[in-house]
């Protein structure tokens, strides 16, 4: 099978762990996600299951960090699930004693561990995504809530037991933290050349379920590549059963990507380009990370100095404030920025919020969302952790959603 584990590769991991620790754990995990994905037969499955149970072990052994740990954990559960759905299929099939096949092989799955993975295998994929996904935020959070098969399938029976039309959708989250351990709504296309500095675009879809009603003027004046057209578009994916339409104008000093046709040529800087709008969503270009990305426009807020940046977002503040009437909401998004090698830090979001409150607007509601640097370990991104704890400066992970009302 392609991209194998060699039992060479898979018996060096004590020995390499203790030096690289979670960069060859998530390596593997890697690889054994992509062996997954090819595996068809149950011998190569159950080979699968074994390496990554040890590895599962070998991230708690050497404390790893909780992210890996539920990686490992998530990724063992998704092989029982699989297993789940092959042993079903040889079961309705009529094929070989399954058990005694099992008890062939170098290890073995008791009755019960069978019965479960079936079970796994049985929920259908939305509500298993659903239930992993939250219980994996709340593992993040809190201690005491555990990643497990068990509890997975206790509230699946939950969940099967209330009306299914009454539940929301798993995009749309219950609290401030915003994070999606699977983006739905990624880079437009999978063309990172073509759409860079993207958000997912699960963060649009809340901020639209928690700040738009029904009909309203929807304004997203630095559209980029269209991103938020496109949830728009899927909006009966995470609006649920009661889906409602609304006004949604697309502007951009750039427009560009798939839905450019649709995106109109504006410099907000300069004015807003539409009267009484109901809501305004802005993901700015973020300061220091994106220059030139976008054009080489010097009225660009990419390419622009950090005097010059605020003068221009001081500007924009004004601007929706002159469009916008009282009691409507305006919501920018935006990291901090911290540079590592000059030893500098600067609290952006701080700066956006006093330029919004001093033309007007009230602060009203805040989210976050990580960035997901931390999600591929790679040897460049171990090397950055290195640098960011050596130099006693924290790398920007985390995006916040800021949303004001206008007084």
């Amino acid at each position: 099978m392609k991209d194998n584990l060699s039992e060479q590769q898979f018996a060096i991991i004590p020995t390499v762990v203790s030096g690289h620790q979670e960069t060859v754990i998530v390596d593997f995990l890697k690889t054994a996600r992509e062996m997954l994905r090819q595996a068809r037969k149950l011998e190569d499955i159950q080979d699968i299951w074994q390496k990554v149970n040890a590895l599962e072990a070998l991230s708690k052994k050497f404390r790893l960090s909780k992210e890996v740990q539920l990686d490992a954990t998530e990724l063992r559960i998704r092989i029982e699930r699989r297993l789940g759905e092959i042993l079903s299929k040889k079961f309705e099939n009529g094929e070989e004693d399954v058990k005694r096949q099992n008890n062939t092989s170098n290890f073995s799955f008791t009755k019960n561990e069978l019965s479960k993975f079936q079970k796994l295998a049985s929920a259908p994929q939305k509500l298993f995504e659903a239930v992993v996904t939250d219980l994996r935020t709340e593992s993040t959070i809190k201690r005491k809530i555990v990643l497990s098969i068990t509890r997975i399938l206790r509230d699946i029976q939950n969940e099967n037991k209330k009306d299914r039309e009454t539940l929301f959708s798993p995009i749309i989250k219950p609290s401030d933290n915003w994070n999606f351990s699977t983006v739905q709504y990624g880079k437009i296309d999978d063309k990172p050349e073509e759409d860079r500095g993207y958000i997912p675009g699960e963060i649009y879809a809340n901020c639209f379920w928690y700040y738009v009603k029904p009909g309203d003027l929807v304004v997203a004046p630095m559209a980029g590549s269209g991103q938020v057209w496109r949830v728009y578009e899927a909006r009966q994916e995470w609006m649920g059963k009661d889906i409602y339409d609304f006004n949604l104008k697309m502007f951009d000093l750039t427009p560009r990507g798939k839905y450019k046709h649709l995106i109109t040529q504006h410099d907000l800087t300069k004015s807003f380009p539409v009267e009484n709008s109901d809501y305004i969503v802005i993901d700015i270009p973020y300061y220091g990370m994106v220059a030139q990305q976008y054009s080489d426009k010097p009225e660009d807020l990419a390419n622009m100095a950090l005097e010059d940046w605020k003068i221009a977002i001081g500007a924009i503040a004004k601007n929706c404030a002159v469009a916008q009437r009282t009691g409507t909401f305006c919501t920018v998004i935006s990291p901090n920025y911290r540079d590592i090698a000059k030893g500098q830090i600067f609290m952006i979001t701080d700066s956006i919020r006093f330029l919004w409150e001093s033309v007007g607007y009230l602060f009203y509601d805040k989210a976050y969302s990580s960035r997901r640097i931390q999600q591929n370990q790679t040897i460049q991104m171990a090397r950055m952790n290195n640098q960011a704890k050596a130099s006693r400066i924290m790398l920007t992970d985390i995006t916040e959603i800021l949303t004001f009302r206008r007084l």
